[in-house]
């Protein structure tokens, strides 16, 4: 609560167009932090806040974890029309359940169950179709192992060979090469085991490696 400041002082100072980090909320009777604090703020307090209707902070969950959500959904949707659809649910749908987080897991894994659940309701309508765009630009923009693979010949062959897999094996192998959850997020994003989610990862491995052995360095 930051003892070593006075709340009044802090009050005169802003209304005298001074910028400073903090301010007191005279209505609410609680501190507030400017736009310029919430980047440096942790996840579990920006969550904090949202849960109690603060958008400003919901915003800044939303810019730090958005491009890999995005980018994990692009990779594991049939086509880019769905991807942009499903985020956008998976975001709403998070921000209306935030209040009942209850932080058992990191907000980023709940992130992605959330959209996981979205995806897999496209996917039971659909046959799943690889996007080859939203394939390049996913891999393109995503750490991790795979940003070597600039050849568009070998992304074709990565999306042809991911596109044949299952969806909890396509999920479980972006999840866990690419944004480097671990095995245990991984179970809980997919709502499975931890065992099934290791037998997911080595024969998508094992499948990759055999299918794409002619473009090895």
């Amino acid at each position: 609560m930051c003892p070593d400041l006075n709340p009044a002082h802090w009050v005169r100072r802003r209304l005298h167009g001074e910028r400073h980090a903090i301010v007191f909320h005279l209505t609410s009777g609680g501190w507030l932090f400017d736009s310029e604090l919430l980047p440096s703020l942790s996840d579990e307090t920006l969550t904090r806040r949202a849960q109690r209707g603060d958008a400003q902070a919901f915003d800044m969950l939303v810019q730090r974890h958005g491009p890999a959500l995005y980018r994990f959904v692009a990779r594991t949707t049939p086509q880019r029309t769905d991807c942009d659809d499903i985020v956008q649910e998976s975001l709403i749908a998070a921000w209306k359940a935030l209040p009942s987080f209850a932080f058992r897991s990191s907000l980023r894994t709940w992130l992605f169950s959330i959209a996981t659940r979205k995806t897999a309701d496209v996917l039971r309508r659909r046959a799943p179709v690889v996007d080859s765009d939203a394939l390049d630009t996913a891999v393109a923009q995503g750490p991790g192992p795979v940003e070597r693979a600039t050849d568009r010949e070998f992304l074709d062959a990565l999306g042809q060979e991911l596109g044949r897999l299952p969806y909890p094996a396509r999920a479980a192998w972006w999840l866990r090469e690419v944004d480097g959850l671990s095995v245990a997020e991984i179970a809980s994003v997919l709502r499975t085991t931890e065992g099934s989610v290791r037998g997911h990862l080595q024969r998508t491995r094992q499948r990759l490696a055999e299918k794409l052995r002619e473009y090895r360095p």
